[in-house]
């Protein structure tokens, strides 16, 4: 094949692969996440019910909750300025949404080989319920981890609170988390949701339902987390992807593929160009002796 037709094809291919980036950007997703659809009609106990994200807002470092053994914890000394936090309001007594979320919270967990609950990241568990024991919140934690296979790290990485009425109430005013307790029947109307804070205490993302994915709080978690925690590959997957909260699940960035796309090929363009100067001036050296 003659170098203009090789040179013109594989102009063709360039010029291909960035109309393919384009295409692939508008209509690949990545990971999508299952959400719920809300119910058209809701009893009167779920008035009000429900999350108002507070992107940003900073929980208060200063409340003071216990864990199952009864040691005060401080809650800003549960951050350490590198590992981001996942924050769970539920409670031990729950009739069934706690356990399924926190379940399928542990099941998704245990897929996350290169994520570890107490190494590149924790989880705090505060309970909504400001009577519950510390030997129901001890039980509590031991029957969920008995489901993921790293448990000793998790026994350091994920905190079972139990705080007063206030200080609960401060917690989840803050981070937008809306519930209410049905005193009739002794339990709590509340959402299922994971509040993601980053490294200093402040809230990140919400991810929402009983079920989650685990590159999608992989992904979530790296965007949070100090660069030393963070893979080559989740850092590429990053700068193609954005995170998008309708859907709760990563997208494909149209303009940061095709740039990503049209530079490569704009790289091996070069390089091939390079390459038939060189194999020429060789040429016209091996002509000349």
């Amino acid at each position: 094949m003659a170098r203009t037709q090789f040179t013109s094809l594989l102009l063709s291919v360039f010029m291909t692969g960035g109309f393919a980036a384009v295409a692939l950007g508008q209509q690949s997703n990545f990971d999508p996440a299952n959400s719920g659809q809300a119910a058209d009609f809701q009893p009167a106990v779920l008035d009000n019910v429900g999350v108002e994200e507070q992107l940003r807002a900073q929980v208060p470092v200063d409340l003071i909750f216990h864990d199952p053994l009864g040691n005060s914890v401080r809650l800003g000394d549960l951050f350490d300025g590198e590992r981001p936090v996942i924050l769970t309001l539920n409670y031990a007594s729950c009739p069934q949404l706690c356990g399924l979320q926190l379940n399928g919270f542990v099941k998704t967990l245990e897929a996350m080989e290169d994520w570890t609950v107490g190494d590149q990241f924790r989880v705090v568990t505060v309970s909504l319920d400001p009577t519950e024991s510390a030997q129901r919140s001890g039980d509590f934690r031991d029957k969920l981890l008995e489901n993921y296979g790293r448990r000793e790290q998790a026994q350091s990485g994920w905190s079972f609170l139990r705080g007063s009425e206030e200080d609960i109430r401060q917690l989840a005013k803050v981070i937008g988390f809306h519930y209410n307790f049905i005193a009739s029947k002794g339990e709590y109307a509340h959402p299922a949701v994971l509040t993601l804070l980053n490294p200093k205490g402040q809230v990140a993302r919400y991810l929402y339902g009983i079920d989650f994915k685990p590159s999608t709080l992989r992904l979530s978690l790296s965007e949070t987390a100090a660069s030393k925690f963070v893979s080559t590959f989740d850092a590429f997957i990053l700068r193609c992807f954005v995170y998008d909260a309708g859907s709760g699940s990563f997208v494909a960035n149209a303009w940061d593929i095709t740039r990503f796309v049209v530079s490569f090929l704009a790289l091996l363009l070069f390089a091939f160009l390079g390459w038939l100067f060189w194999m020429e001036r060789k040429t016209r050296k091996l002509k000349a002796a």
